[in-house]
């Protein structure tokens, strides 16, 4: 097994005897039936997933959790004995509770590759949790079986890939955003105006069939964010999705959609200068 799912929401997932599905998100079929045969209705694009179930199972098992000190020393009472943060029952019994409060929160599942460590990520809603008992447990095994839903078909990484660059009033700003995996759909672009008011802001890039604009205003100090992901516009906390548009030209399934790979990106602003930055995680199946 070259991953682990390892924690959700801040909780830490059952580890002990795990059995685990690292299945990549499955696609929905294409074709329809036609006459004489089937038709693919994607053509030779890529058909990508909707949604996936995440099953796992494992052992929380309570232990004896001893107090210590800065450095590592144990801490004991006026006789000698050990001070304690608790016993097995209630140490299994505190897991299992930290995990049960998180059924139907939607929150951050992460997974570790084994081989060097690296964490990723997925938006996902913990469905189901499965504790049976039985008395062989002494009640300070538990027995776990959990149940993800998400909606996210790549795992992205830990932390995300950033690439800004300065923009002058009315003169084209080349940005390359190298994507070291797969197909990227959930880019966040954002224009923080640095002088002048900004009335216009475009992005190009033919070769990926994109091109985006907004007008408005954009005074100096302000920052306009296009979630790629959300599909939502904003100055600040300010809706502003009624000055954004795709050009004529655009035919990208997503609004930035990123392939693996360097992407030239163009962008221009009018009206004052500003200081772009378009922000990924690189996303791995």
């Amino acid at each position: 097994m070259s991953y682990q799912y390892t924690a959700f929401d801040g909780v830490a997932l059952p580890l002990y005897n795990h059995e685990q599905g690292h299945d990549p998100m499955a696609s929905e079929p294409t074709l329809l039936d036609s006459v004489g045969g089937a038709f693919d209705w994607v053509g030779t694009g890529r058909r990508k997933g909707r949604k996936q179930l995440i099953n796992l199972r494992g052992i929380y098992f309570g232990e004896t959790d001893y107090l210590v000190d800065d450095v590592g020393d144990f801490l004991v009472d006026d006789v000698g004995d050990y001070l304690i943060v608790g016993n097995g029952v209630q140490m299994l019994q505190a897991q299992v509770t930290a995990l049960r409060e998180k059924k139907s929160v939607k929150g951050t599942l992460w997974r570790t590759r084994l081989y060097d460590d690296v964490l990723e990520w997925k938006t996902a809603r913990l469905l189901q949790i499965g504790w049976p008992r039985k008395w062989d447990d002494h009640a300070i095994i538990g027995e776990m079986s959990c149940q993800f839903e998400t909606a996210m078909e790549f795992w992205h990484a830990a932390t995300a890939t950033t690439t800004s660059g300065s923009a002058t009033n009315g003169i084209s700003l080349g940005l390359t955003v190298d994507n070291a995996g797969e197909q990227v759909e959930d880019a966040t672009i954002t224009i923080a105006a640095t002088s002048g008011t900004i009335t216009a802001v475009s992005l190009t890039c033919a070769e990926l069939g994109i091109s985006l604009s907004w007008a408005g205003s954009l005074a100096s100090g302000s920052t306009l964010t296009i979630d790629c992901d959300a599909q939502t516009v904003r100055i600040g906390t300010t809706d502003s999705y009624s000055g954004f548009s795709l050009g004529g030209s655009h035919t990208a399934a997503g609004w930035l959609t990123l392939a693996a790979g360097a992407n030239p990106i163009v962008a221009t602003v009018t009206g004052g200068n500003a200081t772009i930055t378009i922000a990924h995680y690189n996303q791995y199946p």
